[in-house]
């Protein structure tokens, strides 16, 4: 695996559990039109749910002055995203988001598998890799201490967390963990694969020892490697980079990282697509629910792997101080 540093980082307030939590329908599950929708939020102590708004594949389709909604949504058939989102009285933000498949059949397959091209609860997968000197600058960085830990109840949103361990002695040495989505011999799915939603949540334990943090997806193809990487290197650049493909660098977008807090869950959505000119098309990233429309184009390299995979590193601080991440609700929706 080649060395990225990517990190997407968005703010909720601070749980206990403090969040939304979507009862209805299932992540993942097929549904009639209309779709019933049942969720409710929980604010962080000693503030109250002052409004939600459920959002259909973006779009603002329901409000409530409540801390519970309990709703009927009309779509078309396929699949769609419902995002419900929440403010409390201090302006704190929290939300979640499900899939549901309408005019299709609730998966039975175990929460961990895939629907067709989408792969839910990626954090629950086995079969994660790692490695620490790959993460380095070239690929030929220091060794490092690192770890991973699934099914973590506690700090978790739905019970299943995986825990990601940094640390070592050496400053600035970094660990990087991949999973494999589509293997080797699925050439045509592959291949029909051209656009990529990544959403997770993730929880962090000192902010302070992180000098970057990182997502990306990569999709190996018909000798071609697409890399979308991104990163936000908070003792650098303090700005969302992505990566530049051809020329192996990283560049700003401009958009300033938010401050990493601890003990509060983040979410982060990108959206990026494989033209059909074979151009990698950075298209937005949505930070705690603000989206940011980046537009941006970029060639592949060369390559003789096939397949897609989705990253997670982390990199350390000057002392290396030791830290870990938690990462949750981890879901690539593909076609």
């Amino acid at each position: 695996m080649k060395k990225l540093a990517l990190i997407f980082v968005v703010f909720i307030s601070s749980l206990s559990f403090a969040g939304v939590t979507i009862t209805s329908p299932a992540n993942g599950s097929g549904s009639g039109s209309p779709v019933h929708v049942t969720a409710a939020a929980y604010p962080a102590s000693g503030r109250v749910i002052s409004s939600m708004i459920v959002y259909l594949d973006n779009v603002v389709n329901y409000t409530k002055y409540s801390n519970s909604v309990d709703t009927y949504l009309s779509m078309g058939a396929g699949w769609h995203t419902i995002l419900i989102k929440s403010w409390d009285n201090y302006g704190g933000i929290y939300q979640s988001s499900v899939a549901v498949n309408v005019g299709g059949q609730a998966s039975t397959a175990p929460t961990t598998q895939t629907t067709g091209t989408n792969f839910w609860n990626i954090d629950q997968m086995g079969g994660w890799q790692s490695c620490d000197t790959c993460a380095g600058a070239g690929g030929a960085g220091p060794t490092a201490a690192h770890g991973l830990a699934q099914n973590v109840s506690s700090p978790s949103i739905d019970g299943h967390a995986a825990q990601f361990w940094l640390g070592g002695s050496t400053p600035y040495s970094d660990a990087l963990w991949w999973k494999k989505l589509v293997t080797e011999t699925q050439v045509g799915t592959n291949r029909a694969i051209h656009h990529f939603v990544y959403d997770l949540y993730f929880y962090n334990n000192n902010p302070g020892a992180a000098q970057s943090l990182e997502w990306d997806i990569n999709q190996f193809v018909d000798g071609r490697s697409y890399i979308f990487g991104n990163q936000c290197s908070y003792r650098s650049s303090g700005t969302w980079d992505i990566w530049d493909n051809p020329n192996n660098r990283w560049v700003s977008t401009g958009i300033a990282c938010p401050k990493l807090v601890a003990y509060q869950w983040s979410h982060i959505v990108i959206e990026a697509e494989r033209t059909g000119d074979n151009k990698l098309h950075y298209i937005s990233l949505t930070i705690n629910g603000v989206k940011h429309y980046l537009n941006w184009y970029n060639s592949p390299r060369g390559t003789s792997w096939s397949g897609i995979t989705v990253n997670y590193q982390m990199d350390g601080n000057y002392r290396q101080d030791d830290y870990s991440t938690w990462v949750d609700k981890f879901n690539l929706t593909s076609w």
